[in-house]
């Protein structure tokens, strides 16, 4: 755990466990996370490991069975929801929108919580134009919603959660749909952001590459619990990961920049690793 560096941290999650009515195991189970202001956390792990929920419980939609969630130091699951699209705001992993309605508008529905009055004011179009932009979304702004592409969209819904202007931005699966120029350029703009701006960011990402790109921290999940969490490069092991994920990885370093990265090996390749007590040859351990 990263102490804050503020008096009130973004995020602080205490013995957070949380189950799903008839579910025959926790989706969530004793998580200890903080996050500090400007740090970018990266949750990875495989399906059903308990990243969405985390997230969930992080924006106050659900409520944990036990344990504490304090975000900007208030309880997001207790406290009015104008409050928290102040201090927090979520990237669903997808969302549909039931009526037409064009980018404009629909960005600027973030900025909801925060208008004094009926009408918008000079700074909410700003902050608008702003969200836009980090988002690379500012092109669609006369277009419906509905009928841009998957990853379009979902540049939208990042562009609407930055028009919060949030001190803890969430966000699921950011870069689902996106190709991999938007990927990288999206990851690399919202790290800048949350590093100018002292914004802290925690986000579910399921490409493992992009994680090494971008995040400070990756805290690595299964079956609900934190199995390792810490720097990018130390928790990208390849036991780890190998065991986490159940399939045969490839860990190498890039001679360009000097990153680490990460391939999955193919069926035939795999069945062919006879020791599995190490990585196979020219791999990181």
């Amino acid at each position: 755990m990263i102490p804050s560096q503020n008096k009130v941290a973004p995020l602080v999650m205490e013995g957070v466990s949380f189950s799903y009515p008839a579910s025959g195991s926790p989706a969530v189970g004793l998580v200890d996370l903080e996050v500090a202001p400007g740090e970018f956390v990266g949750l990875i792990g495989p399906n059903g490991a308990g990243k969405s929920t985390l997230l969930r419980l992080a924006a106050g939609l659900l409520a944990p069975d036990s344990g504490t969630i304090r975000t900007a130091g208030f309880d997001p699951a207790k406290a009015p929801r104008r409050k928290v699209a102040r201090t927090v705001a979520l990237v669903p992993a997808s969302l549909a929108v039931g009526f037409p309605l064009n980018v404009l508008d629909f960005v600027a529905l973030g900025r909801t919580s925060r208008l004094e009055g009926l009408f918008e004011t000079a700074s909410d179009r700003k902050a608008v134009q702003r969200a836009l932009a980090i988002a690379e979304a500012d092109q669609f702004v006369d277009r419906n919603y509905q009928e841009l592409s998957a990853g379009e969209q979902r540049r939208v819904l990042v562009a609407r959660a930055l028009a919060q202007e949030p001190s803890l931005l969430l966000l699921d699966e950011p870069t689902a749909n996106l190709d991999v120029s938007h990927a990288v350029s999206l990851v690399h703009r919202v790290a800048d952001l949350a590093r100018s701006q002292g914004v802290a960011v925690v986000a579910a990402i399921h490409d493992l590459n992009v994680a090494l790109l971008a995040c400070d921290r990756i805290v690595l999940l299964r079956g609900g619990c934190i199995r390792a969490a810490g720097p990018a490069e130390d928790v990208m092991q390849w036991s780890s990961l190998r065991d986490t994920f159940g399939c045969e990885l490839y860990i190498g370093r890039n001679e360009v920049n000097g990153r680490l990265f990460v391939v999955p090996m193919g069926r035939e390749i795999s069945q062919g690793v006879t020791d599995t007590s190490s990585p196979p040859r020219a791999q990181s351990s």
